[in-house]
């Protein structure tokens, strides 16, 4: 599922509950219960192309494409006259993709920048919050969803038309 669609979710959840913890509580299992819905990106991030022969350029333009709409919307949500509270917003948006965060971009920057010191730092810092074992667990929860449960996921173009429907709902729900 794409960062723009779970920040959807965060967005819709940040409308209606008014505790910043279960705010962020909410957002981040709305993360669980989105992949349940197959999406139409497995290929997308095991395709053999990509990994082995290192043609990026596909994933990165979809991966850009999914950034750029992540800001749009976040801006556009933050910039609205019926907004609520910046903050709760701010919190259903992070709870909502930390988990891909967590389980995809951290993992990559330790392994590629830990000569960097705040690298090194953060990683060390984390150990004694447990984030890398709920790092751990996010994992076997969204291999044991994509693998075990849902054996199977749609064409990508399914998929983003899934997503996109997913956003605009969501996004009704908080206006």
């Amino acid at each position: 599922m794409f960062l723009t669609t779970h920040a959807a979710a965060g967005i819709a959840i940040s409308h209606y509950v008014h505790d910043p913890l279960a705010v962020f509580s909410l957002s981040f299992a709305s993360h669980f219960v989105l992949d349940f819905i197959p999406h139409g990106d497995e290929t997308l991030y095991h395709d053999h192309e990509w990994r082995v022969q290192k043609q990026y350029r596909r994933v990165a333009l979809i991966n850009a494409a999914d950034l750029g709409a992540l800001v749009g919307l976040t801006m556009w949500a933050a910039t609205r006259s019926q907004a609520v509270n910046g903050n709760l917003l701010t919190i259903g948006i992070l709870g909502a993709i930390l988990p891909d965060f967590l389980s995809y971009f951290f993992p990559i920057i330790h392994q590629r920048f830990r000569w960097l010191w705040l690298v090194r730092w953060l990683y060390a810092a984390t150990k004694p919050t447990g984030i890398r074992y709920l790092v751990r667990v996010q994992n076997w929860i969204h291999n044991l969803l994509h693998h075990e449960i849902i054996r199977r996921d749609v064409p990508f173009m399914v998929g983003l038309t899934v997503q996109a429907t997913l956003i605009v709902a969501l996004l009704k729900l908080a206006i």
